[in-house]
C-alpha cells in the first residue's frame, strides 16, 4: 500500500520561499545576501525588481520569514536613497 503525503498549499508557499533564501555558508555573496549587505551596491532598478518580484510571494508566509525582512530592507533602502543618502 502506497502511502500519500497531502502537503497544503501554505506548505508549498513555504517551501518555495526557502528556496529563495540564501544559505550564508555557501560563499561570500550568500552571507551577504542573507544579512542583506547586498543592498547598497545594487542599481535602483535591480532593488526595484527584486521588491516586485517579492512581494507576492510574502502571502502566507509566517512574520519572521526571512522574505519579510528582505522586503523590509530593500524598501529601507530605497527610502535611504530618496532621502538623499545615495
Amino acid at each position: 500500500m502506497s502511502e500519500h503525503i497531502i502537503i497544503t498549499q501554505d506548505e508549498q508557499v513555504l517551501q518555495a520561499s526557502l528556496e529563495l533564501v540564501p544559505n550564508p555558508i555557501d560563499c561570500d555573496a550568500a552571507w551577504r545576501r542573507f544579512y542583506h549587505h547586498d543592498l547598497p551596491q545594487l542599481e535602483l532598478t535591480d532593488l526595484l525588481d527584486e521588491l516586485h518580484a517579492l512581494r507576492p510571494l510574502l502571502w502566507g508566509l509566517p512574520r519572521d520569514h526571512w522574505l519579510r525582512e528582505r522586503v523590509h530592507r530593500i524598501e529601507a533602502e530605497l527610502g535611504a536613497r530618496r532621502g538623499g543618502r545615495k
